[in-house]
């Protein structure tokens, strides 16, 4: 009966390859591999035609999903190929760290580190590869692995070399950590160290169970780390003395989709890699020297118009052979081809090589996994969908143009809302030129973790439909405020979920009925307002929107002239930007009740000497441009508003608020002109310098083009009062004229 421990590099391509050679030499009877032994039952997918790594097993609490672990493999891992070694050989295969049921326990209870921990101890623990680079006079681990034990080619020499570095590197921390006042096995450590003597200890009761079960030859794949803990077995009573009583969990698992910009994620494995590219072309062209690499390198430059020849390809070879020889080496590593790489192509300009990085050393491999695999109701659904509307669920940056008239295109927006509304955001939906509202444009891209958002909201529902309703529902009913639920309709909307969004208008209603801020009201309006003059493209019913729309529009009107009264500039900017957002919602709904009470309320509040400058003076011009406020009416505003008797700063307050992105009125009104620059020149220089940085703050939201004109007519230096003046208008030929000028300019 004989036990061989493979130390393993995850992910390492030389480590996949003597392990291997190891296991062929070996012809093991039981293969054990460090992994969650809740994910044996999916091994079998392993060999599946269409399982193609980079894949990952996920392992999760199915009553709280966020408590989950990746366990990443590509075709280059070492436990991947002894998976696939096992399954086709027909030799058993089980994973034999921690269970999880046990870990996510565990991880629960944990508390802070000890103070008596030494951080070098957890560092090492956690990249002991890192740390014995480090003392070999190497920055990069990547490269002291590589060259020590990925290239070389004798396997039981490499295991053998790891088991003495690792047992020499425990022996030194545990006698660091002794001097420190550490037991051991004492109950003062951290929980970090006892994890890893939990996870030790159930490693050699996997290989105890294979012996007495009368295994001959075991084979065991570990991380090199846990060698020297399995090279001699302590007494059972010891490991049962640590195993007693641990705290269990419920978990699942499943396989789902990798990436290879995800094999550097922390997760199960470790810390994996950094450059999963390059190890998959030195897993897949073992014998590659650099020309291979170097070739694939001018084919990335090249597609990115980079102009590469021939001869860079020749130099670049030798160049990096030339710096392996120097430094000892047997062929050029990865540094080695990328010092070539960044003074032959790249002429000296490492810039350059941040596309290779993206493009090979990290690599754009993507996985995918069978279908019926394992999954949960959400996850098929969601699946069955995205293959209906003809919609990848891939890692890659996609497109995706929608135009809401069309059915097919508008289910496409729907899922996607809803999606968004349970947390998943796989698309991201961008800003669209036009005033149109029948499209959209999606940035789609899913990302391994969007899994864990799905599996979190399994419990809500079996569809993604009852799951978005059911979710939306909860959220609603926890509302408190009008602010909170605002979004909520904004989002409900274009989900089309009819018994949700009924829910959710209720308890807006609600809590509009018992909401006295204006601010909140006035927020809560204007998505209402959007509804109801769009809603249709989406086939909503607007009935009960237009009810609770209406509702607190006369609430809104009812205190506002209080709520502009009795606050600071600054409350009285964001009061205005809200009173301007509500106008523009009263114009684009054209219900003449509801224009001709907010009109009304302009004018209350314009009227009113309490209301704050910089309110009253927008409100001014929303009664200008409405025609409500005639010449004579607004000349009368302006010379009351600027007049000398006035404090300056109120009076610059109260022009910001008229003129802010209204610089159209300058350019061509003649009358309002005339008004600001006789009030500017009437100042004398301490009120000059008082009101210089509130005009500066207006002045500086117009376009530079706006700016010009102003400089040029001001420079003109036309001055002098000027009375207001009537104009001969002939109104039947203005009134020819207005109705299709309003049709250019997209008012109607």
């Amino acid at each position: 009966m004989s036990v061989h421990l493979l130390g393993i590099r995850h992910h390492g391509p030389g480590s996949s390859r003597h392990v291997l050679n190891a296991l062929a030499e070996i012809q093991p009877d039981v293969v054990l591999i460090e992994g969650p032994p809740e994910g044996e039952a999916m091994l079998s997918w392993a060999t599946h035609a269409d399982m193609q790594p980079p894949v990952a097993l996920l392992a999760y609490v199915p009553d709280n999903p966020q408590q989950a672990v990746f366990y990443p493999f590509t075709i280059h891992s070492p436990e991947w190929n002894a998976i696939l070694y096992a399954l086709r050989n027909q030799v058993p295969v089980r994973f034999i760290d921690m269970p999880l049921a046990h870990g996510f326990a565990i991880e629960w209870q944990e508390t802070a580190p000890n103070s008596e921990t030494s951080e070098l101890t957890e560092q090492v623990r956690k990249n002991p590869i890192s740390y014995l680079a480090e003392i070999a006079g190497f920055d990069d681990p990547e490269e002291w692995w590589e060259h020590r034990f990925e290239i070389v080619q004798q396997p039981y020499e490499v295991f053998e070399a790891i088991a003495e570095s690792m047992t020499a590197l425990r022996q030194v921390l545990s006698e660091r950590n002794d001097r420190r006042g550490g037991d051991r096995r004492g109950n003062d450590r951290r929980g970090g160290d006892r994890r890893e003597e939990i996870r030790e200890a159930f490693m050699r009761k996997s290989i105890r169970i294979a012996q007495k079960e009368g295994f001959e030859r075991i084979a065991v794949v570990c991380g090199a780390w846990h060698v020297p803990a399995l090279m001699h077995l302590p007494k059972q009573k010891e490991d049962d003395l640590l195993l007693k009583n641990l705290p269990k969990t419920k978990v699942e698992s499943t396989w789902i989709p990798w990436t290879n910009d995800r094999m550097a994620f922390e997760s199960g494995y470790g810390a994996g890699v950094e450059s999963p590219g390059w190890y998959m072309h030195h897993w897949q062209h073992p014998d590659d020297h650099g020309t291979l690499w170097l070739s694939h390198t001018a084919h990335v430059f090249r597609a990115n118009h980079v102009d590469i020849s021939s001869a860079h390809i020749i130099e670049a070879v030798r160049l990096a052979g030339v710096l392996a020889g120097l430094r000892g080496l047997s062929r050029p590593g990865l540094k080695e081809l990328n010092e070539a790489t960044v003074a032959v192509m790249c002429m000296g300009e490492p810039v350059l090589m941040k596309v290779i990085y993206r493009e090979l050393i990290v690599g754009k491999a993507f996985g995918q996994i069978p279908e019926g695999t394992p999954q949960v109701p959400l996850q098929r659904n969601l699946e069955a969908l995205a293959k209906r509307f003809r919609i990848k669920i891939v890692p890659e940056q996609k497109t995706l143009k929608l135009d809401l008239r069309e059915e097919n295109d508008l289910q496409k927006s729907i899922l996607l809302h809803r999606l968004q509304l349970l947390d998943i955001n796989w698309g991201t939906m961008e800003t669209v030129s036009g005033k149109g509202t029948f499209k959209e444009e999606w940035t789609l891209r899913w990302y391994p973790e969007l899994t864990i958002n799905l599996l979190e909201k399994a419990p809500w529902g079996n569809t993604v439909d009852e799951a978005a309703t059911k979710y939306l529902e909860n959220r609603a009913r926890k509302c408190t405020r009008l602010d909170e639920i605002t979004p909520l309709v904004q989002s409900a909307i274009p989900a089309d979920l009819p018994t949700a969004l009924g829910a959710v208008m209720r308890k807006m209603d609600e809590l509009a009925a018992t909401t006295s801020d204006i601010s909140m009201l006035m927020d809560a309006f204007t998505p209402l307002a959007q509804v109801s003059r769009y809603g249709n493209v989406r086939k909503t019913d607007r009935e009960s929107i237009d009810l609770i729309m209406t509702t607190i529009f006369y609430r809104i009107i009812a205190g506002l002239p209080a709520g502009c009264t009795g606050i600071d500039d600054e409350q009285a900017a964001v009061m205005t930007e809200k009173i301007r957002e509500v106008n523009q919602a009263i114009q684009m709904l054209e219900k003449q009740e509801l224009t001709e009470a907010w009109t009304a309320t302009l004018g209350t509040i314009f009227h009113s000497d309490r209301t704050a400058p910089f309110i009253q003076g927008y409100s001014c011009k929303a009664l200008y441009d409405s025609h409500t406020l005639d010449m004579d009416g607004t000349f009368n505003a302006f010379s009351k508003a600027l007049s000398p008797a006035n404090e300056p700063s109120a009076s610059a307050n109260w022009l910001e608020g008229f003129l802010n992105d209204a610089a159209t009125v300058l350019i061509l009104d003649d009358v309002i002109w005339a008004v600001v620059n006789d009030w500017l020149q009437s100042l004398d220089d301490a009120a000059f310098l008082q009101v210089v940085p509130l005009l500066r703050r207006t002045f500086a939201n117009f376009s530079n083009v706006e700016k010009r004109k102003i400089a040029g007519r001001a420079k003109q230096g036309k001055s002098g009062a000027l009375s207001p003046q009537t104009i001969d208008i002939d109104p039947q030929r203005a009134a020819q004229v207005l109705p299709i000028l309003e049709l250019l300019m997209g008012i109607k």
